[in-house]
């Protein structure tokens, strides 16, 4: 079922197998921090990162409202789905020259993740989509 997101806040109404188009996931983490914009829902839930990201926070570290991972199958030997009920994913942190930094915001929202309880949305790409 494609979904169509206008607030960060739809985010928190996805479920397992909706889809969204790149265009519509782009323009939302673009202009969530745009005070004016159409996809504005307010600074606590602006999405932090470029959209060109594969890991977006909505909020701010360290309690964030949740974390946005796209990722691109195929992109990373070693990222996928752990198994075939698709209940665990594995995804490469954000390395600069195979050395992960614990400082970066992207990775830290991830390592954060356990102690704060937010959710993570994982999104995989297919086509536009």
């Amino acid at each position: 079922m494609q979904i169509k997101l206008k607030k960060p806040k739809d985010l928190f109404l996805l479920a397992a197998g909706n889809v969204v188009t790149k265009r519509n996931l782009f323009d939302l983490i673009q202009y969530s921090k745009v005070a004016d914009s159409k996809f504005w829902g307010g600074g606590e839930l602006r999405i932090n990162n470029t959209p060109q990201q594969g890991i977006n926070w909505i909020g701010e570290p360290p309690a964030c409202h949740g974390v946005i991972i796209k990722t691109l199958p195929g992109s990373y030997e070693e990222d996928g789905w752990a198994d075939d009920g698709k209940t665990a994913y594995h995804y490469s942190f954000k390395a600069r020259g195979g050395e992960v930094s614990y400082s970066e915001k992207a990775n830290s929202a991830l390592i954060n993740q356990p102690q704060y309880q937010y959710p993570v949305l994982l999104f995989t790409e297919n086509g536009d989509s």
